[in-house]
């Protein structure tokens, strides 16, 4: 048994994993991390693995030169893996042109299949260079796919909680592909000089593709997505955005500190009329323009939101009031462990165009419900679909609010469903007439969203398809 063999095994399982995470990173400014996209990523990986793994034991029983074969086909993949960001910033934004499905599953092939296909179909050559007899194939084999499979376990770990964090993308692949270079021609005892000038070539390229013309005050990679806070400015006024996979979450005017969004100006007459003192929680912080206004109403505001580096842009570039009690908390897991009690809670846990359905099933309202006072209020950021077969998703929703006894009512900007937010406003008390308030018609159907069947990631999944589009096309041309 080779033991470097297993160990450039270990590298390349690793490379696969990142591969797979930073092709879905990089796909989410262009297209998003919807179903549709993981769906798109997953897919096409094993796509490409089943092909490498065919084509590889193809190749074994025909190469006079296993190793030569080997090296050639790692150093290639190792090379297409430190271009793929290069790749997704000239070539994918061109793809999105076409419409979002096929673009989709082009911009996925265009950076995951090749690499992908050329990293599975060395594993049959590494089982061809160590099987000496047929009684060892099997062994062999065996060994070969647990430590690859080792190392693309501990890739995953590494890089979604360390290394795209804290070095970026573009980084983290030139590294997994400058590696995998190396251990090939050290292991396999091979060297190409070809090889070696355009590996620095693409090493070189990627480190002068930075985006121009930004005024990007903070920004970060991660296994949630790309958090990015930057300065852009509007005819004579400078707005601050918070974006999460390239998709703005929070608009602010950097001299009034205001929000300009209009669902946030429907939420603060929302917000009128409540007594001194009343308590509210905010369910998805954003960049905490929201929870500010809350305070300026004189509440006294918890805010609960998942990922630490919105929180950390909220404070330090938003102006997040210090009287927001912060929790770093997933909202379902903040809901079930609670005790407070609520006069008013915003539920606004969109990213970018997705919502986490697991935050509004029938059983997360249920224990939403014991945390209310009486005549709270429940409001739910939404998309503005409502009717049709886009609108499925808003009707499941307000079935299950319905279920749970709620009074519900609709606010909203427009009635122009295209390009609004619509915003539930739910009660256990009648509710009176609401500034903004619009009556949708809603798609019939009778299904709720519940924990064993959640409903709404597959009923909002056109939804998001048309909002992302239109999205794309406002602020990209795209």
């Amino acid at each position: 048994m080779k033991k470097r063999l297993l160990v450039l095994s270990f590298v390349e399982g690793a490379t696969v994993m990142a591969v797979e995470l930073c092709g879905a990173r990089l796909l989410a400014p262009v297209f998003g991390s919807s179903l549709y996209v993981w769906a798109s990523v997953l897919g096409i990986t094993l796509v490409a693995l089943a092909s490498g793994y065919f084509m590889g034991g193809f190749w074994s029983h025909k190469t006079k030169n296993p190793a030569k074969l080997l090296f050639g086909i790692l150093s290639t993949a190792a090379l297409m893996v430190m271009l793929m960001p290069f790749s997704a910033e000239y070539l994918v934004p061109r793809i999105a042109y076409v419409s979002f499905v096929p673009a989709m599953l082009g911009a996925t092939s265009l950076l995951l299949f090749a690499p992908v296909f050329l990293l599975g179909a060395s594993s049959p050559l590494f089982v061809a260079l160590q099987s000496h007899t047929s009684f060892d194939a099997g062994k062999v084999s065996g060994l070969v796919y647990a430590i690859s499979t080792f190392g693309g376990i501990l890739a995953t770990f590494v890089c979604g909680f360390y290394l795209m964090p804290q070095f970026g993308l573009k980084l983290t692949l030139l590294s997994f592909g400058f590696a995998l270079f190396v251990f090939s021609a050290l292991l396999l005892s091979k060297f190409s000089n070809t090889h070696a000038v355009v590996a620095i070539g693409l090493l070189f390229l990627n480190r002068n593709t930075e985006q121009k013309n930004k005024t990007v005050m903070y920004a970060s990679e991660g296994i949630m997505g790309r958090v990015e806070v930057l300065d852009q400015l509007y005819g004579i006024k400078t707005v601050r955005l918070l974006k999460v996979n390239d998709i703005i979450q929070s608009e602010m005017n950097l001299i009034s500190g205001q929000s300009i969004s209009d669902y946030v100006t429907i939420f603060d007459t929302l917000c009128s009329g409540y007594p001194f003192g009343s308590k509210a929680l905010v369910l998805g912080l954003g960049a905490g323009l929201t929870s500010n206004a809350l305070v300026k109403r004189n509440f006294q505001v918890q805010a609960v939101e998942f990922d630490e580096r919105v929180i950390y842009a909220a404070k330090n570039y938003f102006g997040l009031n210090k009287k927001v009690e912060l929790f770093n908390d997933d909202a379902r897991h903040f809901l079930n462990g609670s005790r407070n009690t609520y006069d008013l809670v915003l539920v606004d846990v969109f990213k970018a165009e997705e919502q986490p359905s697991h935050v509004i099933t029938f059983e997360s309202l249920s224990k939403l419900k014991t945390q209310l006072n009486k005549n709270a209020r429940v409001v739910i950021n939404w998309h503005g679909y409502s009717s049709g077969e886009l609108g499925k998703g808003t009707s499941i929703l307000h079935n299950t609010l319905l279920s749970q006894g709620f009074n519900v009512k609709f606010c909203a900007y427009s009635e122009d469903e295209d390009h609004r937010n619509l915003m539930f406003v739910a009660s256990f008390e009648k509710l009176p007439e609401l500034a903004f308030e619009v009556h949708p018609v809603l798609e019939k159907t009778t299904h709720i969203n519940t924990d064993d069947k959640p409903l709404l990631e597959e009923a909002n999944a056109l939804a998001n398809l048309s909002w992302r589009n239109l999205y794309l096309k406002h602020y990209t041309g795209q």
